[in-house]
């Protein structure tokens, strides 16, 4: 996307961005792993802490009642103080892990999301029929409208909202340095009616307070001045600007084209990260002008993009019959030009996903199972190390009468306490981060940690050290007192 040459349309700029998203994906999950180790780290004091005040409360508790389960339980922690650089390695394995597959987790709880149908009032997208991506001509918005809101086919099925639950988008993207064309000079905005920005845009409806004021101020503004645009935060620190600042844009996948914008707000942190909204009125505006451009335009000829400014159409529907009668009303010729398919919402975002099914599947199928079979081995190399020093240790405890099963169960023990502290842990940070501060991606919803992580991070904790210590606990157990004390002697 970023330094792609002039005479690059649309496609091209899709095509790019698809290989650009693809190697942030990558990056993205190796900049994740070395942040989950650093957090790992940081977090090593609270295990040996938590670990401290457990070894003191059964301590007390094993001296008060002489319950054995309780003195097994003390030698565990005690075993695990015993050995810190070696517990350290197991715990940083699972965290991490788990840190790692909690955050996987949430990118494929949001796609699925995204992707699955809703019974009532969902939402359906209107997109060209054989074009990636897709692109539609000004006009076929109002017809469409008409279609929705007119048609006698669609009598008792309309749009619960009217007009107000049907917008366009049309991406614009652009530079402020045509020259020197970097990524903090890169502007991407999506062009709509501004008036339509709450009642339509995922993930806007749980705003309050002064977000949602700044915001509807925001887009009041927008109706009032076509030249206005929202921004996201993120992307105004990028370009070093603030609000109230103007900005130049030469567009990009609209070439020739000069807008001027002034900044008038900002989107709440988390939402729409990266993008902008404005006013499609301008976009249409200036795209009408451009017969009259005669510096970039001597022969007057309409511009290219005036017939494919549309991508995406949305439409809320009261249910799957409303879907179904407007289908075939798009379906019926109706839209003859261009031709243009009506889907759910959630198989128009599968189907724009299909460009990514190849990583999301190695992503589930090999990096996720290639990853937990190396913590595996991590914690079971671990307690291995542990078992081979320990084997004296291992002796007496049989000769003050603890039986081969005893021995298994305090191996096992050592390496499940450390997984379900470490997967909790990891969990619980996973959810902090990112279970209340919903961070939004395009239309793909909000990205959050699930509640139920923090199930599933101990779970998971625990069952790669059974894996990792199951082998070491089975050798601990067949220990011959015998042999230990032969090679001591």
């Amino acid at each position: 996307m970023f330094g792609m040459p002039p005479e690059m349309g649309m496609s091209g700029a899709f095509d790019t961005s698809m290989l650009q998203l693809t190697g942030y994906l990558f990056a993205g999950l190796v900049g994740l792993i070395f942040g989950a180790i650093l957090l790992g780290l940081f977090t090593l004091p609270a295990f040996f802490l938590i670990l401290w005040g457990a070894d003191k409360v059964t301590s007390a508790a094993a001296a008060a009642t002489g319950w054995f389960p309780l003195k097994v339980v003390l030698i565990m922690f005690r075993g695990l103080r015993r050995s810190p650089l070696r517990t350290s390695l197991t715990y940083l394995a699972i965290f991490v892990l788990t840190l790692v597959l909690c955050l996987i987790y949430a990118v494929l709880y949001m796609i699925g999301n995204a992707t699955s149908e809703k019974e009532a009032n969902f939402k359906a997208i209107v997109t060209h029929k054989t074009a990636i991506p897709s692109q539609m001509p000004a006009g076929y918005y109002d017809d469409f409208k008409r279609a929705c809101l007119e048609s006698k086919e669609m009598e008792g099925m309309r749009p619960v909202r009217g007009d107000k639950d049907i917008m366009s988008w049309s991406f614009v993207l652009g530079t402020t340095d045509k020259v020197n064309q970097r990524k903090d000079t890169m502007v991407f905005l999506f062009a709509l009616e501004p008036d339509k920005v709450l009642t339509m845009m995922d993930g806007l409806d749980d705003l309050t307070g002064d977000e949602l004021d700044l915001l509807k101020r925001g887009c009041d503004a927008m109706k009032v001045n076509d030249r206005a645009i929202v921004m996201s935060k993120s992307r105004l620190k990028l370009l070093n600007k603030r609000v109230g600042d103007r900005i130049k844009m030469h567009g990009l996948n609209y070439q020739n084209i000069l807008f001027e914008f002034t900044i008038i707000g900002e989107l709440p942190e988390g939402k729409y990260e990266g993008v902008s909204f404005m006013n499609k009125d301008y976009l249409i505006k200036q795209l009408e002008a451009y017969p009259r451009d005669k510096e970039n335009n001597p022969k007057g000829e309409a511009h290219p993009m005036l017939e494919k400014c549309i991508n995406l159409i949305w439409v809320k529907l009261p249910d799957k019959r409303a879907f179904e009668t407007l289908s075939g009303l798009v379906n019926s010729g109706k839209f003859g030009r261009v031709p243009i398919k009506l889907e759910t919402a959630s198989s128009g975002i599968g189907t724009w996903l299909g460009a990514f099914k190849d990583i999301f599947w190695g992503i589930k199928y090999i990096l996720v199972p290639a990853m937990i079979g190396i913590m595996s081995l991590v914690v079971a190399n671990a307690l291995s190390i542990s078992v081979r020093e320990r084997r004296t240790e291992m002796a007496v405890l049989k000769v003050l009468g603890f039986q081969p099963r005893h021995v298994l169960l305090l191996v096992l023990g050592e390496a499940l306490l450390v997984g379900v502290l470490g997967g909790g842990m990891s969990a619980i940070l996973a959810y902090g981060m990112l279970g209340s501060f919903k961070f939004q991606i395009m239309f793909f919803g909000a990205f959050f940690v699930p509640i139920n992580a923090l199930i599933y991070g101990p779970l998971l904790g625990a069952a790669v050290s059974f894996a990792g210590s199951i082998m070491p606990a089975l050798s601990a157990k067949d220990v011959k007192v015998a042999e230990v004390f032969a090679k001591v002697a």
